[in-house]
Parts: C-alpha cells; sequence; structure tokens
C-alpha cells in the first residue's frame, strides 16, 4: 500500500538494470550486508531533508518527522520494487562514505551466506578474545580490536587446521562447492601459506579470515602464531601483508589477487 506521494518504478525503472550491470562488474564494489550498492542516489545526505526533497517530499518538518518519513520511504522502496521487479532494493546510507544510495540483492549474493554481517557474526569460530567482524572500510567486513594489544602480544598462539597442497585444496573445492549452495564461502575460504605450494587450510570460517590486507599491517604470521607488530589501539581494524606468506605458485596471476604485489623474503616488492 502507498504511503507517500511517488512512485519507485518511475524513479528507478528501467535504470536500474543498467546500475546492476554495472555494479556487478565491479568487482571492489560496496556491500551493505548482502546487498550490493548499485546507484548513488545523493552524494551529501546527513540531512535527512535533503532525502525528502529528492523524493519530492518537502515541508516544515521537525528533524524527528523527517527521520521518520525516511523510514517510511525505506520501506515503500522496498515494497514497491519488489511488487513490481520480484527482486529485493533498498534505499540507505553508505557506511564508506555517507552517500545516500540504491542497494540491490543479488539472487547469487543472497545464497552467498558470507556476505551476511548478522551470519558471520554469530557462526564464525573466534581465534582470540577482544576483536568484532564488522563493515570495513578497507574491504567488505573487517575484524576490529575492541581493546588496546602491545607490540609482541600473541593474539594467536598456534594457527591449526589440514595440511594439504594447494592442488589437492583446487581439487575438494571443484567437487564439493557446488554442492554447498549458499554455505561454499563458509568451508572454503580460509588457510595459510606453507613453503612448497602447500597450505594449512581451515575447514570452518575463523576470525582470521576476516583480517584484512595492508602494506602496512599491525598484524604479523610468526611461526603460525598471530603477534601484533605494534601498538594496536581499540576500536582500530587487524591487517596482514598477505604477500609475506609463501603465496602458491600462479597464485598473482589469478583475477581475485590484482591488488596485491610479490615480496621478496626480505620484504621487498618484487
Amino acid at each position: 500500500m502507498k504511503v507517500l506521494p511517488f512512485d519507485s518504478g518511475s524513479l528507478f525503472i528501467p535504470a536500474c538494470e543498467r546500475w546492476k550491470r554495472e555494479a556487478l562488474a565491479i568487482s571492489n564494489q560496496e556491500y551493505l550486508g548482502d546487498m550490493l550498492r548499485i546507484h548513488t542516489l545523493l552524494e551529501s545526505a546527513r540531512n535527512p531533508k535533503t532525502i525528502l526533497r529528492y523524493f519530492g517530499l518537502q515541508g516544515d518538518l521537525s528533524q524527528d518527522r523527517a527521520f521518520d518519513l525516511v523510514g517510511d520511504i525505506q520501506m515503500q522502496v522496498f515494497t514497491e520494487m519488489l511488487a513490481i521487479t520480484g527482486e529485493e532494493y533498498r534505499v540507505d546510507w553508505s557506511r564508506q562514505d555517507g552517500a545516500f544510495c540504491l542497494w540491490y540483492r543479488h539472487r547469487d549474493h543472497r545464497r552467498d551466506a558470507t556476505r551476511d554481517l548478522h551470519f558471520v557474526q554469530t557462526h564464525t569460530k573466534a581465534l582470540f578474545d577482544g576483536a568484532e567482524i564488522r563493515n570495513s572500510p578497507l574491504h567488505g567486513f573487517g575484524l576490529f580490536a575492541l581493546r588496546e594489544w602491545k607490540a609482541g602480544d600473541v593474539l594467536c598462539a598456534r594457527l591449526d587446521g589440514q595440511v594439504l597442497s594447494h592442488d589437492e585444496y583446487e581439487l575438494l573445492q571443484s567437487r564439493l562447492a557446488p554442492g554447498l549452495g549458499r554455505m561454499r564461502g563458509f568451508f572454503f575460504m580460509e588457510w595459510n601459506a606453507l613453503p612448497n605450494d602447500k597450505l594449512l587450510a581451515r575447514p570452518f570460517r575463523t576470525t582470521y579470515s576476516y583480517i584484512n590486507h595492508s602494506v602496512r599491517p599491525n598484524l604479523a604470521v610468526k611461526d603460525l602464531s598471530l603477534v601484533a607488530v605494534r601498538d594496536i589501539h581499540a576500536e582500530e581494524e587487524f591487517t596482514l601483508d598477505y604477500r609475506l606468506e609463501p603465496l602458491p605458485r600462479g597464485y598473482f596471476e589469478t583475477p581475485y589477487s590484482g591488488y596485491l604485489t610479490p615480496v621478496d623474503w626480505d620484504g621487498r616488492n618484487v
């Protein structure tokens, strides 16, 4: 039932099909939970009255009433777009830059449980206390400190798992992943590279897999222990330099590792 005098179809169709295609072609596009950011409606939308004007709604309103109406807009867009397209859209603020955007839950992404923040917070095994998975400004979800850590602190004394060759791991993934549906990313994602093209693979997600890459990390893996390399403040995101592991042959040529630059064993770019 229409609550406010605007029409979501007129605002977003057919342009949303083009926005979807363009967004899906960008590998590092922003997600909000498991919804993909497909179009920026307003670059600066911290004032709710700006959003009301975008949807053709104006009036002398209090700030609280304006926020209430934005909530009504969000519900109406979701309801109308679902009725028109059979798919899920929503309007909401970006956690990265504060813009007010149109978001889309792609059918394939809806099947991936690891794009659901609540799911990963609930079902990911914690390797150490004092950390929480959250939306990350670096990439997707990240792992954040809930307290201070000192340089030299050992966060996890021993990373465990099963030792497999890279080829064995890929063969298992190709055989098993297609039958795992929305859980495939939960089982095939997390490993540490070992010498001689071996992997230390963990069958279930742990908080380790949500530590993002940085060329200036605050953590390092030393003898399969996770160690702070400098002081880490509460609310700071944990990071590792992925390149410092002996990554498998050909890893740097894969499309998902394009942001990495190989380094030699002394930590220098090659």
